[in-house]
């Protein structure tokens, strides 16, 4: 194992256990006082600290890349537009497919996870700002980053910190797939531009529009969300093709 992947490791079962020991201690708080605001806060708290920490320690740099600083604007809305129709294509795939029939446990999941991240001020900041920055931290800052730096085909480094992140975030069948497209998607769009900063910038449009909910629209109304959502995603990597001045630096 080279030095730069023994590196890479380390940093990222330390972010690793930064991140659930944060969650840890917010369990910890929720059973002795039974208050949902406590938690909230309390891992508020903790995803503050951890992006602080690796930001300040220079651990994962903060900067454009690639990415013209007369296309900052430009890029920033691209982003945004990636997360929408990633959204839109999840949700409206799923109900022409019917796939919530096909694996109902993934109705339970969104209820559960909306239900206590997208309450209050303390639960929008953490599931929609905090919680995508700090993972964004860990899953392309640290571990895509170290495994590009250490000479790993970049489509291979692109999918094995997709599948961490997608088994990061549990084993519901549908949820995994999405997941895991979702982070391929968001991979390559930090190898094109070697920044993270659209990445995060995707990742909190993902979460912010997840509860978006168009189950009970017509079918026609969800292939034409359908179909468009996949144009305009494809429409943003390519923006981000065309306009980043790609210079492989990993390999």
């Amino acid at each position: 194992m080279n030095e730069k992947l023994s590196r890479t490791i380390k940093l990222f079962l330390l972010w690793g256990l930064f991140y659930i020991a944060a969650q840890l201690v917010c369990f910890v708080l929720w059973r002795a006082f039974k208050n949902d605001e406590i938690m909230k806060w309390s891992l508020l708290f903790g995803l503050a600290l951890i992006i602080f920490v690796y930001f300040k320690k220079h651990y994962v740099k903060l900067s454009f890349g690639h990415i013209d600083r007369r296309l900052v604007w430009p890029a920033v809305g691209m982003a945004v537009l990636i997360a929408s129709a990633f959204v839109l294509a999840e949700m409206s795939a799923i109900t022409l497919f019917d796939l919530d029939h096909l694996f109902p446990e993934k109705t339970e999941f969104q209820h559960e996870t909306l239900e206590h991240l997208f309450v209050g001020i303390a639960g929008i900041l953490n599931g929609c700002v905090l919680a995508p920055i700090a993972e964004e931290i860990g899953f392309r800052g640290i571990l895509l980053e170290g495994l590009l730096k250490s000479r790993c085909r970049p489509w291979l480094a692109i999918f094995i910190s997709a599948l961490v992140f997608a088994l990061a975030h549990g084993f519901v069948v549908i949820k995994f797939v999405c997941t895991l497209l979702f982070g391929m998607i968001i991979g390559w769009l930090y190898w094109r531009t070697e920044s993270i900063i659209p990445c995060i910038l995707m990742h909190i449009g993902n979460n912010s529009l997840s509860a978006i909910d168009i189950s009970n629209q017509p079918r026609a109304i969800c292939w034409v969300i359908f179909v468009g959502s996949i144009l305009l995603l494809a429409l943003g990597l390519w923006w981000y093709r065309k306009k980043c001045k790609f210079v492989n630096e990993f390999n």
